[in-house]
């Protein structure tokens, strides 16, 4: 499972012929089976190439009234990597934040809510984690001239989940639902817009929301461009809070860490 931490918190015919409702519901429940196949191999892709790059990390911190509007926010800039890897329990999600150019204000601590790991929400259509959500085609669109098709996901009740809310030392399994934008050429994920289905009521949740975006990036020496995450928003709230954190990824660069260890006399 992934560990993030939120503190406080078509119709086809040819000639004379058509095809009947049935068949048309087999063709679209075929193409939709395979595209989440190829779908889940990019995203298995994506687990190597996140791991393998750092960036430059802009995050917005509000807590808002009623009227939705700010009244207490925080701004930061950190060079940012994260590392994706699997123990005996599932897979875990390692952040690294180390702030650049002076210190920005704080707010009080738990006045904000703390967000990490939302980058990886496609983790959804990981090979391991697709079991457990119900997929269905929800029609084409256009996004920024690019042709998408429309991935309605629904989890199913005590299967696993790619996240976690923990509060105070206990975990609670996100269940998520919502809508996925993919590229049906190239089964890339361009963009998830997210949900809890049923809110933690003993926290006093009523709703979290994570709208995810992921762009093409470039990279000198390779052939094609690697599909890395552009933002995340999350907006949480309660009976009396409400919360909303905005990320933003660019200036992402490849890295490679070679190590070499040597053995000597330690001096006194």
């Amino acid at each position: 499972m992934i560990k993030r931490s939120l503190v406080s918190a078509i119709a086809f015919s040819a000639a004379l012929c058509t095809v009947a409702p049935a068949a048309r519901a087999a063709d679209n429940a075929s193409g939709t089976a395979e595209l989440l196949e190829r779908a889940g191999q990019r995203v298995k892709q994506f687990w190597e190439e996140l791991s393998s790059v750092a960036c430059t990390e802009n995050l917005v911190q509000e807590k808002l009234d009623a009227k939705g509007k700010v009244v207490l926010s925080s701004r930061g800039e950190f060079d940012y990597l994260i590392n994706l890897r699997w123990d005996n329990v599932g897979m875990l999600v390692d952040e690294s934040r180390l702030p650049l150019g002076a210190p920005a204000k704080r707010a009080p601590q738990g006045a904000l809510l703390a967000t990490q790991g939302f980058a990886t929400l496609l983790m959804i259509f990981h090979p391991e984690f697709q079991s457990s959500y119900s997929f269905s085609d929800d029609g084409e669109e256009t996004v920024s001239g690019r042709k998408v098709v429309r991935i309605r996901f629904l989890p199913k009740n005590g299967a696993p989940t790619p996240g976690i809310l923990a509060v105070k030392g206990r975990d609670y399994p996100i269940q998520w639902q919502g809508i996925a934008r993919v590229d049906p050429e190239q089964a890339v994920v361009v963009s998830i817009d997210a949900q809890w289905k049923d809110p933690a009521p003993d926290v006093g949740l009523q709703s979290l929301t994570s709208q995810v975006r992921y762009a093409p990036t470039p990279f000198r020496g390779s052939s094609s461009n690697w599909w890395l995450p552009e933002s995340a928003e999350i907006e949480v709230r309660t009976a009396h809070q409400h919360w909303r954190n905005v990320h933003h990824f660019a200036n992402y660069r490849r890295f490679s860490v070679d190590a070499d260890s040597k053995i000597g006399d330690v001096k006194q």
